[in-house]
């Protein structure tokens, strides 16, 4: 093995907006592992942006909304906490207040700080602020583990650390929302291999059957898929290594998300059915002092 393929880290300056003067490139750091490579943007909400083995690119990243901090990044693996998906009128209750809440949370739109780099590893943290509070109103620490050492350097392993550091029981429904390359013409061949015991269309805002098989060709695929018992997913792209996919028991449902003209499909881990926060269907409660830990792995 060359030296340039031992697992290491370093950091690189990401992309910028042609004719953009200011704030200029974002830091991100390159985790080389073997063939192995992912990349991270802790500044643009800890987001994986990029994860390749060899020539093979598994994840898809609109470049733009990257170097554009106004913009939600489009692409990569988003995290997504207090909340996946979104809630009815965008606020939940607590504590008999009502508060306000943007789709997906408050982590894809936060800068963490990175706390600790180990080889092809990368620790990054969330913590709750001010800020943070006006929203939810909880005392937290997220931490994010990125890594690419692992299952012969051939898998992107994300794991999450999250503390209740308060003294009161802290709800808890989180996620991740990876974006696969998948270029238009080749969605009519995929398919995914995941069990499930129910279904939601979320377009026709209906329960449907999970037959085993999704339109991925629609305008719109936005089905949800409840009661996954085995902790795994395999994705099938025409011309590709099958995407397998394995989470811990944290994860429950998992979410396929596609539109049309738009060169990817996204299978999403979420540690319970959307709006949670207002149902108490599949939410999670994080004791005083207690971590919840989460462990998602794409092998290719």
């Amino acid at each position: 093995m060359s030296r340039e393929s031992l697992p290491h880290a370093k950091q690189f300056r990401g992309p910028k907006i042609p004719g953009q003067q200011a704030p200029g490139p974002i830091d991100m750091w390159r985790l080389v592992a073997g063939s192995a490579v992912a990349e991270v943007a802790p500044s643009r909400g800890g987001i994986v942006t990029r994860f390749a083995v060899g020539d093979d690119e598994v994840l898809y990243l609109d470049p733009l909304t990257l170097a554009d901090r106004t913009q939600k990044v489009r692409g990569g693996v988003p995290v997504l906490f207090p909340i996946a998906g979104r809630l009815s009128g965008d606020r939940y209750q607590t504590g008999g207040r009502s508060y306000p809440m943007r789709q997906h949370g408050l982590a894809r739109q936060a800068p963490w700080n990175v706390i600790n780099v180990k080889m092809s590893q990368l620790t990054m943290e969330f913590r709750s602020d001010p800020a943070t509070r006006a929203s939810f109103p909880f005392e937290f620490s997220y931490r994010l583990i990125v890594d690419v050492g692992r299952a012969g350097f051939r898998s992107l392993v994300i794991e999450s650390e999250i503390e209740n550091l308060g003294k009161e029981p802290m709800p808890l429904h989180t996620g991740l929302h990876p974006y696969f390359l998948v270029p238009e013409r080749d969605k009519a061949g995929v398919s995914v291999e995941v069990a499930a015991s129910s279904a939601y269309d979320n377009v026709r805002g209906e329960s449907t059957e999970w037959t085993g098989a999704a339109d991925f060709t629609a305008t719109e695929l936005d089905l949800h898929l409840h009661g996954s018992s085995s902790g795994t997913a395999t994705l099938n792209v025409p011309g590709k290594n099958p995407r397998v996919l394995t989470w811990n028991d944290m994860y429950t449902s998992t979410v396929m998300w596609t539109v049309s003209l738009k060169d990817f499909v996204c299978v999403e881990p979420w540690s319970g059915p959307g709006d949670a926060l207002n149902t108490g269907e599949g939410l999670l409660s994080v004791e005083p002092g207690e971590i919840r830990r989460g462990e998602f792995v794409i092998t290719v």
